[in-house]
């Protein structure tokens, strides 16, 4: 199990550039890159969109200098709206391209749009579609493309997580575990429930918390249950996951919290 932290965690605080040399010097293993949304006029570029492919390079750099890697990218798409759908495959294949510059083995997909309990079985058909085209470029690029838990996409629960990952049938598409979701969306499930079932699929784990984590639990399964953030560590320690856990969102005073962060975050090594 490695950490990493996403850049979205820092965008308004610190830029990308100046948070990868804080990042290594606090230990962290790795730097996941926000992108897919612009920054607005006049405000620096806290994501990948807007760089310059010199600028995407140089980042690359800097990650290698100071001994991180970058685990993941990414964006976003809406295959669910006919019109946006050839935009979203351009899309997966300028975020393979950055991938490939950076060195990223995963995409991050926020399917965005239409909740799970919306969707029809049209939509379903033209939103599996789409995920087959991304398996498909996944495919030639060698990237794999992992369903984040998320609010408003077809992939917001369990449920809609595999149903996305058996009718691909791909192993290009694949689960990104973002357990704070379930308490929105699939409010009655379990976390570790989730992860159990989710786990042959996980490439990519996401966590936030707004208080520190060694503190923090998750409203999870029947009323008044919860699961403390190191159950969930211990869970995927003890599975034997290899991949990231990347930090996505963190407590005020947010570079004071990353620091300290990573500290406890090692004791489950």
């Amino acid at each position: 199990m490695k950490f990493c932290v996403t850049t979205y965690a820092t965008q308004g605080i610190l830029l990308p550039e100046l948070l990868i040399p804080k990042l290594a010097e606090w230990g962290y293993d790795g730097v996941e890159l926000w992108g897919g949304r612009a920054s607005q006029v006049g405000e620096p570029l806290w994501g990948l969109e807007g760089r310059k492919a010199e600028e995407i390079l140089a980042l690359k750099k800097l990650a290698d200098e100071h001994g991180l890697e970058i685990p993941a990218v990414s964006t976003y798409f809406k295959f669910t709206a006919p019109e946006a759908y050839q935009e979203s495959l351009k899309n997966g294949r300028r975020y393979c391209d950055l991938a490939s510059t950076l060195g990223a083995k995963i995409i991050r997909v926020v399917g965005e749009g239409i909740p799970s309990s919306n969707m029809t079985e049209d939509l379903w058909k033209t939103f599996i579609s789409g995920l087959r085209d991304l398996a498909s470029l996944g495919e030639k690029y060698g990237i794999t493309f992992a369903l984040e838990l998320h609010k408003n996409t077809p992939h917001d629960t369990v449920l809609g997580q595999l149903r996305c990952i058996w009718q691909t049938n791909s192993p290009y598409i694949r689960s990104l575990y973002q357990p704070t979701t379930l308490v929105e969306t699939d409010p009655e499930v379990d976390a570790l429930w989730a992860l159990d079932k989710l786990y042959p699929y996980i490439v990519h784990v996401h966590i936030a918390s707004s208080v520190p984590f060694r503190d923090g639990v998750l409203a999870s399964g029947r009323k008044g249950g919860h699961v403390h953030w190191s159950q969930i560590l211990e869970e995927l320690r003890n599975r034997g996951y290899g991949g990231h856990v990347s930090i996505e969102g963190i407590p005020k005073r947010r570079l004071e919290a990353l620091e300290e962060t990573i500290q406890w975050l090692r004791s489950f090594l």
